[in-house]
């Protein structure tokens, strides 16, 4: 029993350390820090939930990173999700064999995802629209780049269409088509076209945020009704539906339960303080942190880290994150570069110099904010570098 106590407080000690530096002088701050073995806890949850890799489709916003996506790649997963041009490249410079880029290709963006096409011959893109003309830029992208002399790029690839899928309106209002019939005129609309190809049902429910997994998953149903609705009616129409991808980390779990979906969750690989927070029944790990450091303590009771505005999401209400190894500090004011906390303890203030591990509330954003994160091992020793890769907006080549 004695000894069983001794592993139980060892447990609890290392849960609240696990953050931890153990050679900080090797980092300079404020610092963008992954800690890859929370990663790989991640990754395996992810796999649980899903209940196969397959039916994984993750969404690489939130770290942007070729190393993250090669431990997914190594842990069986295919196909990938993503918002930019630039993180489409980075994936396909990363190895990904198959990549959706969930955002309306309009103007000049038509003509680069399918230069992006050309380009990597080898990886098989996708892309969505929710209008006609939406689907009339692709065309037209698809026709110049085809033709000799068409398009920035020389054609690496004989194929002249696109694999497109419909994106539903699941109730966010951002980007979507409504259901029912005006999915389906979309959709047969792309089936007629000579130069795109039906690739199937998107829905995208990021609004649906309740604390209760069973209100959420209530929620979700309705957009898995959707979705199927738009399915049934194309294959009955004799029409393809290859796919239909769904869903957020919030109802991750929702869509998992039910068959025939590919999964596109993000935030939960690196997690933050704000899906802690709100979505206590996911079993995912905080996985990256903003370390700072202690730069003044201006006044009685207050101190300042070199965590500003620059350097941390700002975009959500509230507190933009949690010191971890100062539990109750106040956030006082924040600039660009300096972020000033009142101490719980007016009689004990962090020293000059000291190190603060910053939990974000919103982990996305923050990691736009830098071009590296330094790796932090199981050890809790600062390694090596990953890029932020694909933090840009441009493609390599034009």
């Amino acid at each position: 029993m004695q000894r069983e106590q001794s592993e139980q407080r060892e447990q609890a000690e290392q849960a609240e350390t696990w953050f931890r530096i153990a050679n900080p002088e090797k980092l300079r701050t404020p610092a963008l820090c992954f800690y890859p073995a929370r990663i790989e806890q991640n990754i395996a949850e992810a796999l649980r939930v899903a209940g196969t890799a397959d039916r994984l489709r993750p969404h690489v916003k939130t770290y942007k990173c070729p190393n993250v996506v090669q431990m997914l790649l190594r842990a069986g997963v295919t196909r990938f999700k993503c918002a930019t041009l630039t993180e489409a490249e980075m994936l396909a410079q990363a190895g990904a064999p198959d990549v959706l880029l969930a955002y309306p290709m309009i103007g000049p963006n038509a003509e680069a995802f399918v230069a992006l096409n050309q380009r990597y011959p080898n990886v098989r893109f996708q892309t969505i629209a929710d209008s006609v003309e939406g689907l009339e830029a692709l065309e037209t992208a698809v026709a110049g780049m085809s033709e000799p002399g068409g398009g920035a790029v020389p054609a690496q690839s004989g194929a002249k269409t696109l694999e497109v899928l419909v994106d539903i309106n699941a109730g966010m209002n951002r980007t979507g088509i409504a259901p029912g019939e005006p999915a389906l005129r979309l959709y047969r609309r792309i089936a007629e076209s000579a130069r795109l190809e039906p690739a199937g049902v998107h829905a995208y429910d990021g609004h649906i945020r309740d604390h209760e997994l069973s209100a959420r998953c209530a929620a979700a149903a309705e957009t898995s009704a959707a979705a199927e609705h738009l399915r049934s009616a194309a294959v009955a129409e004799g029409i393809a539906v290859p796919r239909v991808v769904m869903g957020g980390t919030p109802t991750f779990p929702c869509h998992a339960e039910r068959p025939d979906v590919e999964l596109s969750p993000g935030t939960c690989f690196l997690h933050d303080g704000g899906y802690s927070e709100q979505h206590p029944d996911l079993r995912f790990l905080p996985a990256a942190l903003i370390v700072g450091r202690v730069i003044s303590r201006p006044a009685d009771g207050l101190f300042a880290i070199d965590i500003g505005s620059k350097a941390i999401a700002t975009d959500r209400a509230g507190a933009r994150g949690a010191i971890l190894n100062l539990p109750g500090a106040e956030p006082i004011g924040q600039s660009e570069e300096h972020w000033v906390f009142r101490g719980a303890d007016v009689a004990r203030l962090p020293a000059i110099g000291e190190l603060v591990y910053v939990l974000p509330r919103h982990i996305c954003p923050s990691v736009q904010h830098y071009d590296y994160a330094t790796v932090i091992d199981a050890a809790g020793t600062a390694t090596e570098r990953w890029p932020i890769a694909a933090r840009g907006r441009g493609l390599s080549f034009m």
